[in-house]
């Protein structure tokens, strides 16, 4: 009877663990994808007419937590006015919230030049520097889900079959 409640707590362990990492795997996309949405947003903003970047990035809301996290951190930066420009504390604040972030170096890249597109000089050249910046993040997102979906494909089966054989050697 031991043998067997020890079976069922190492595969659903190996389960678990499984289940974590492919929540893992979809929260970079979705995050990914949410910051597709609000450079959509900002870009609708910005050709409508002016946008007062500080309200806009304070009141903003997403499904995302840390992207209204971040947003909300570089408002409140820039009202502060002790910055030489706010590209500065976008970057800033993006890299101290890195870790929660959880995007691959190329990605995280990208982000951190999206700063360049809120506060440059000429509305144009935003708007077009943000335009280029979504598509490449499209693409990240893109290649990150066939990239995961591979991987799955590998790990899933041999983590079970894995976990399968550690319950053999235990019987």
């Amino acid at each position: 009877m031991g043998k067997i409640i020890g079976m069922f707590f190492v595969l659903g362990g190996i389960m678990f663990l499984l289940y974590n990492w492919v929540l893992e795997q979809k929260s970079g996309s979705r995050r990914i994808g949410e910051l597709v949405v609000f450079l959509q947003r900002s870009l609708f903003a910005m050709e409508e007419g002016k946008m007062q970047i500080i309200e806009y990035l304070k009141n903003y809301s997403s499904r995302e937590k840390i992207l209204e996290e971040t947003l909300y951190e570089i408002a409140k930066r820039l009202e502060q006015k002790i910055y030489p420009n706010g590209e500065v504390v976008w970057e800033q604040v993006f890299w101290e919230k890195r870790q929660e972030w959880n995007l691959d170096e190329e990605t995280f890249e990208i982000v951190l030049g999206l700063g360049k597109g809120f506060f440059g000089r000429k509305r144009g050249e935003n708007v077009s520097f943000l335009q280029r910046g979504m598509m490449r993040l499209e693409e990240r997102q893109t290649k990150k889900r066939e990239k995961d979906a591979k991987e799955r494909k590998v790990w899933i089966p041999v983590s079970m079959l894995g976990g399968i054989m550690l319950m053999i050697i235990l019987v």
